[in-house]
């Protein structure tokens, strides 16, 4: 089986070679790791890699770049390669910058330069896993098709059989829509859930003028927690928060869903600030009164989850994805205020 490759993009030679020394070190023999110096030549790499059907997992790109900036490189990859996660360093470019390359070529994350190894790392884990639950989920729709394919040919010739198969494959599809849509560790939605749940509220809030709020949780240290206590028991850690952000909502409407590694993402339509505190806070102390220890932070002795988030009434031109923006930027706020707390932005 091929190996699946990760293309990083940078004009500078010595960013490249630092970027693929860091990977190959984080990351270990699994996974193919191609480097391009411009735009023209990444475009070239990718289309060589897909003549030799191998996977492009993920592209990494400069955003300021000669000839064609890291933004317009990505649009591209997305046009001929949509299921290629992308990620795009930058040093000095604006939101809107980065809302548009969001909307226009699905960018998975953008990462600060100069970059911190643990973030690096744990963008580009995220994003794999990301990408190898959505090609199991390609997979497994392919072979439904089969199975509706031959269900379709069986129904033609044996008319008696044509109960027990659609209960089969009605079974097959709850099964399937189950996995598609929920995370494997805490059997919350996941992400691609999240986004589809987005997309529609978003609608919902701005046509009945509704308040839309968006907010980031994330585990305070978790990388420490690992290193201390082992991933098996992060894994177990995750599922707790996980339950104890699940049971704290209230109305059918709001939803919490894992965005990626210890990330998570509640969705609260219909909710002011008040209201949205209010939902923090339940969390915090269901986190609380867990009582997991956490010898590794440096805030509590006990696991702690930072939040950031934003309000917003959706009108045009404004959309979901500035939502996601400003939401990340007050997580982002949280963790430089110190942690263990939460923080809201103002939606423009």
């Amino acid at each position: 089986m091929l190996q699946s490759v990760i293309l990083c993009v940078d004009d500078e030679p010595a960013v490249l070679e630092s970027l693929k020394i860091e990977l190959r070190r984080g990351l270990g023999q699994g996974y193919l790791i191609e480097t391009a110096e411009s735009s023209e030549e990444a475009l070239q790499v990718l289309d060589d890699l897909q003549l030799r059907h191998q996977d492009v997992a993920v592209v990494i790109a400069d955003y300021l770049m000669p000839n064609m900036r890291g933004d317009e490189l990505l649009q591209e990859v997305h046009r001929r390669s949509p299921e290629t996660l992308k990620i795009m360093l930058t040093g000095q470019t604006t939101v809107e910058a980065i809302a548009s390359v969001v909307n226009s070529a699905q960018l998975y994350r953008y990462i600060s330069k100069p970059w911190e190894s643990h973030d690096l790392l744990l963008t580009l884990k995220s994003a794999l896993a990301y990408y190898r639950q959505q090609q199991l989920i390609l997979a497994q729709e392919a072979e439904l098709r089969r199975v509706n394919e031959e269900l379709k040919r069986l129904v033609e010739d044996q008319s008696a059989i044509i109960q027990d198969r659609t209960f089969e494959l009605e079974r097959a599809n709850r099964q399937l829509h189950r996995l598609a849509n929920t995370d494997s560790l805490t059997d919350i939605p996941n992400r691609r859930f999240f986004d589809e749940k987005l997309q529609q509220e978003w609608s919902i809030c701005q046509r009945e003028q509704q308040y839309l709020t968006l907010i980031f949780a994330d585990v305070d240290y978790f990388k420490a927690y690992n290193d201390t206590y082992g991933h098996q028991e992060g894994d177990v850690c995750l599922r707790l928060v996980a339950k104890s952000m699940q049971t704290a909502l209230k109305r059918p409407r709001d939803l919490v869903a894992r965005y990626g590694g210890e990330e998570f993402v509640l969705l609260l339509p219909n909710t002011e600030t008040g209201g949205a505190c209010a939902v923090i806070a339940e969390i915090q102390q269901r986190i609380r009164d867990l009582s997991i220890p956490h010898s590794g932070s440096k805030v509590s002795g006990w696991v702690t989850v930072s939040f950031g988030g934003t309000v917003a009434v959706p009108l045009s031109p404004h959309s979901p994805s500035e939502l996601l923006q400003i939401a990340d930027l007050a997580l982002y706020d949280a963790k430089e205020q110190g942690r263990n707390g939460y923080v809201f932005r103002e939606f423009p």
